[in-house]
């Protein structure tokens, strides 16, 4: 919702399922830890993936936190 960020991308249906099964598995596994990490090339999707597992983990009430970082603006490049 900020108000900087263009349309929120988002996982065009039946596209990336293996990564959001795997997802969603380390979601549900407790000893898995609270951290996971989607690293990848640049363009090759890790936004819209995050963007797409935030939807669908609000949408069952167990999303606690979403944060969105921008090397372009002053206000939200640094932690």
């Amino acid at each position: 919702d900020a108000s900087e960020r263009g349309d929120p991308p988002k996982c065009h249906p039946d596209t990336r399922i293996a990564v959001q099964d795997s997802l969603k598995a380390w979601r549900s596994d407790r000893a898995a830890g609270p951290i996971r990490l989607i690293s990848g090339w640049a363009g090759t999707g890790k936004t819209t993936v995050a963007q797409t597992m935030a939807e669908h983990w609000a949408k069952e009430g167990q999303l606690a936190g979403s944060f969105f970082f921008s090397r372009s603006s002053e206000e939200r490049s640094d932690t």
